[in-house]
């Protein structure tokens, strides 16, 4: 066992540093019956370096925003004093540059990295052996990381002051406030229910430990693996293998399950989002599976401002060994995202008690070693293929009879639910234990406020972030939390991206009604004139959706800007019935349930997950995406999205303008194909012979034509309510 000494001994041989904290200025050194150096009782080591010991040392810490060491390849270090550069040396880390100091002066400390703002800072030292005898600060006012902590070392016999600066470069992109944007992932684009959940199941039959999931809605016969050739004939007993709730019932792992609840915490609508065969396991000690609900209390009106973070407390967390030194004071980082009052009590009639919000994640882990995030709750609408087949049989409820299903299939009766186009991202590595601690922190919260089914949960320990795999992505996994968590991470990254768009932005959603961030893709396309914008997203009702207003509001804003460079769409799906013998072939035009959360720019950053583009989905409301910085995956991923969308055997370009008239081309041509549908009633007779080309659509994408506010039933409702 070893020794306290040796311990001591240990740490500073990694750091250089003494473990001293406060010392005085005027302290003392002082050797001890062993022959050790110690200055104010206590320890520092005498480092032999150099035949004379300089006046004090200057260390330089080379990190990110999140304490994290940068790359040493990517990293452009100058020192200067007065004008002239002054070389630095390797430190006891590769992270790590050194520099003696003998005489007062000046220092002008310049650090680049690829994709991070530069940070300039100005250190004055004033020539003394004093503790305090070097200060630092940012050059300018930024949002950037700077801390200064102070040591000693014994060198040459003299005790020399340590003064160790740590720098933090802010990501252009990545989220400063949230999780570390951490390396060497490996991130998989799942597309649509079918691909996602086949994914999801193959892994959890790895699981041995936990699998801990976060939905807003459950359904215990939700059916993840649907056999194209024999689900269409399955018996009940034969799907029922392959629901939600048997597969996890067989799983060896403690499965731990959060479901969003909706208007009150455990009140009257609490059931309403998930079933009894889930809630009976909340009550069940010993069965290994376990559930809690939860209800975001948001409400009121209250003034949003992302929460300033300390960089020094990063820095103290990250590297013990500098935690033992004296910090000096500094200021917290601030966020750059734009304040803003929220109203939401803005309906047409008061309801400022009524809890609006939702916890709207839909994220899965597995071992704390990976994770599964996106916009698919484990519930009846939330699969479909990539074909989104007009016909589908795998879409019928899971009550449905075989015979009801054959029905499909012979294009006698449409599907129970419709197309729907999702996403979901497979995340192993490093930041995959970062959904875990958004599970973790919602969880112990639970059991500490003793919600309902808590008396009958576990607490689990959160292990270190597993180790980075060669080759892997940049990710970073971001969030919105409301109090007490208070989180926005998911807006800085969409924030950060608009503010570096140049060629393009994709957004495709369930919703597009988002001013907050409307503004600053305004501002962006009137400061960059090559800018295009695409957003898909789905039709809304003017008499029942409450958005209509918002979305319009924005759509005429842009249009009216940016004729030429904004365009919005829809998906649809299409296919034709023979309803009378074989003469009347009628066409079945099916909307696609847009539910994506998706955001691409320039082909070099994507954030998708549970956020919708809506005010709420960045301010309140409970969400998780992940953000992506690699331009290579994510290019690929963004051909492989568009291809799903355009004709079959559609070539992507890589060129943002031609893309765009990829997709403003297929929408006149199937609006084309839609019209001449229309102008014949829906129906045609054919007589047995095919169907004409020009009355067969080519992909998914039609133009998606707004009518005026004025034409939605609710106007009055306030922007960040819907």
């Amino acid at each position: 066992m070893h020794t306290p000494l040796f311990r001591v001994l240990s740490l500073l041989s990694l750091a250089g540093v003494s473990a001293c904290g406060a010392a005085p200025d005027d302290g003392t050194t002082a050797t001890d019956d062993a022959g050790l150096a110690r200055r104010d009782g206590a320890l520092v080591r005498d480092t032999g370096v150099g035949a004379t010991a300089p006046t004090a040392v200057l260390e330089l810490h080379l990190l990110d925003l999140w304490a994290q060491p940068l790359p040493t390849a990517d990293v452009t270090l100058t020192v200067t004093r007065d004008g002239a550069e002054v070389p630095t040396a390797a430190g006891a880390e590769p992270y790590i540059r050194r520099l003696d100091l003998r005489t007062q002066g000046r220092y002008t400390v310049t650090l680049a990295a690829p994709q991070h703002r530069t940070l300039t800072a100005t250190l004055d030292f004033d020539g003394t052996r004093r503790d305090n005898g070097l200060s630092a600060r940012l050059a300018e006012p930024s949002p950037q990381g700077l801390s200064l902590t102070r040591g000693s070392r014994v060198i040459a016999g003299v005790a020399v002051p340590v003064h160790t600066v740590v720098l933090g470069l802010r990501h252009e992109w990545f989220s400063a406030q949230g999780r570390p944007a951490r390396r060497g992932n490996r991130i998989d684009l799942l597309m649509d229910g079918e691909e996602a959940w086949r994914t999801v199941n193959a892994d959890l039959q790895t699981a041995r430990e936990t699998v801990n999931v976060s939905t807003w809605w459950w359904e215990s016969d939700f059916e993840l693996i649907r056999d194209a050739a024999t689900h269409p004939t399955a018996t009940e007993a034969q799907r029922q293998r392959n629901t939600a709730l048997a597969i996890f019932e067989r799983l060896p792992a403690r499965k731990r399950v959060l479901v969003g609840q909706f208007l009150s915490m455990d009140g009257l609508a609490s059931t309403l989002s998930s079933d009894a065969a889930l809630r009976a396991h909340g009550t069940q000690s010993g069965d290994n599976f376990e559930y809690m609900g939860q209800a975001n209390e948001t409400r009121g009106a209250f003034d949003f401002a992302v929460r300033p973070f300390s960089f020094g407390d990063r820095v103290r967390a990250g590297f013990p060994t500098l935690a033992t030194g004296l910090f000096a004071a500094e200021s917290l980082v601030q966020s750059e995202v734009p304040g803003h009052h929220v109203d939401l009590t803005k309906w047409p009639v008061v309801m400022a008690d009524v809890l609006a919000a939702s916890y709207h994640q839909k994220f899965m882990t597995i071992d704390q070693r990976l994770a599964f995030i996106g916009g698919m709750n484990l519930r009846r609408v939330d699969w479909d293929t990539s074909r989104h087949r007009v016909f589908e049989p795998r879409r019928m409820l899971f009550a449905s009879t075989a015979d009801a299903r054959q029905e499909v299939v012979s294009r006698d009766h449409l599907p129970d639910n419709g197309p729907r186009k999702d996403y979901m991202v497979r995340l192993e590595g490093p930041s995959a234990i970062d959904a875990e601690d958004v599970f973790h922190e919602r969880w112990d919260f639970l059991r500490r406020t003793n919600a309902r089914y808590s008396p009958d949960s576990s607490a689990y320990a959160m292990r270190a972030a597993p180790a980075a795999l060669p080759g892997g992505q940049q990710v970073q996994v971001t969030a919105t939390l409301p109090a007490p968590f208070d989180e926005n991470a998911i807006a800085e990254t969409w924030f950060n991206a608009v503010a570096q768009a140049r060629r393009y932005i994709y957004i495709e959603d369930q919703y597009f009604r988002m001013p907050m961030v409307t503004e600053a893709i305004i501002r962006r396309m009137e400061a960059v004139p090559a800018l295009r914008l695409v957003v898909i997203t789905k039709p809304i009702s003017e008499w029942t959706d409450p958005g209509c207003a918002w979305t319009r509001r924005t759509h005429e804003d842009l249009l009216a800007r940016f004729p030429d460079r904004y365009t919005m769409l829809q998906l649809r799906s299409f296919d034709t019935q023979v309803t009378w013998g074989i003469d009347e072939t009628e066409a079945r035009f099916m909307d696609m349930d847009v539910h994506s959360k998706m955001l691409i720019v320039d082909d070099v950053f994507m954030s998708v997950g549970s956020a919708n583009k809506n005010n709420r989905g960045i301010v309140y409301e409970a969400e998780l995406n992940v953000a992506v910085y690699d331009p290579a995956w994510v290019r690929a991923a963004r051909r492989r999205i568009l291809a799903n969308l355009l004709p079959d055997g559609t070539t992507v370009s890589d060129d943002a303008a031609q893309w765009y008239e990829q997709l403003q081309q297929s929408a006149r041509y199937n609006d084309a194909a839609r019209q001449r549908w229309t102008d014949e009633g829906d129906d045609i007779s054919l007589d047995g012979r095919a169907l004409p080309a020009e009355y067969a659509p080519r992909g998914f994408v039609y133009s998606l034509p707004m009518r005026g506010v004025m034409r939605c039933f609710i106007e009055d409702i306030g922007p960040d309510m819907v």
